[in-house]
């Protein structure tokens, strides 16, 4: 492996495993529903309170979902802040014979 191949390994192996840890969280407003969510938005922690099926079923579930989106959101947000910050080392341009280049010669590389 080139020295360039095994540096992009490495950075790619770092942005997988700092998204990995990122988690978003959410709570309702009377404390019923808390959930937490990773970046692709699988739910890792639920918590109902007692209180949580007072206004009815529907209710619930309706409160559940909403809970998700914020969290899922949270979590999709910090993890695109981790990647931006991650990647951040300047692009390259390789030379290339390809079509469809737009005639630069260069394709673009991150």
């Amino acid at each position: 492996m080139s020295e360039d191949t095994e540096e992009l390994a490495a950075r790619i192996k770092q942005i997988n495993e700092a998204t990995e840890r990122v988690r978003g969280r959410a709570q309702s407003a009377d404390g019923s529903v808390y959930i937490e969510t990773d970046a692709r938005g699988a739910i890792t922690d639920l918590r109902l309170a007692p209180h949580a099926a007072e206004h009815g079923m529907s209710r619930l579930a309706m409160l559940i979902a909403d809970r998700h989106r914020v969290a899922y959101t949270n979590a999709e947000a910090e993890a695109q802040q981790i990647f931006m910050e991650l990647s951040a080392a300047p692009p390259t341009y390789v030379p290339t014979h390809r079509r469809g280049d737009n005639g630069t010669g260069h394709e673009y590389v991150v």
